[in-house]
């Protein structure tokens, strides 16, 4: 058996007391770090009632969820309209005439994505302007289009569906 003398139990109880609050408080801040991501996580309304608490935001995940679900279907309508909407636009400028001084005479034309619009031709003279509107129909019309329309057809058919503006001068 060891014996152990006073001194030497004061100094091991004294160590061991050092250790439990050493421990005591190492707790303390783990718990307090888990109250604080707790609090974070569910709020401070009632921090027993969690299972009360998962089901409420459970309810509102599948709100969200059928709402997201309702835009989906609202973009996928807006998609197919979007289509049908002129969407292709060419613009050539040219000058008819050689008696005016420029190029204010214009050959626009105006297309969805099936290659469905119209064309507008402006003819600017001295003395009166004039303007026609051509029906296209899958890039065609059943009307003869002279070269501008053709140029400003085919401009618009190769355009992309950005909204913006193809524009150029007359060629030839």
């Amino acid at each position: 058996m060891v014996h152990l003398s006073t001194k030497d139990l004061v100094y091991g109880t004294a160590i061991l007391g050092v250790l439990a609050l050493i421990l005591g408080i190492w707790s303390m801040a783990v718990a307090y770090r888990l109250r604080s991501r707790y609090l974070k996580t569910f709020g401070a309304d009632n921090p027993a009632d969690v299972e009360a608490l998962i089901a409420n935001l459970h309810e509102k995940l599948d709100a969200a969820v059928d709402q997201f679900d309702a835009l989906g279907g609202r973009v996928d309508r807006l998609d197919a309209r979007v289509t049908d909407a002129i969407s292709r636009v060419g613009l050539v400028r040219f000058n008819p005439f050689e008696d005016t001084g420029s190029d204010l005479s214009f050959s626009a034309a105006l297309l969805n994505d099936h290659g469905d619009g119209l064309i507008l031709t402006s003819l600017w003279g001295r003395d009166e302007v004039r303007l026609y509107a051509k029906p296209i129909e899958k890039h065609e019309s059943r009307y003869v289009l002279s070269q501008e329309e053709k140029q400003a057809l085919d401009l618009a058919r190769h355009a992309r569906r950005s909204g913006r503006l193809v524009n150029t001068e007359a060629k030839g």
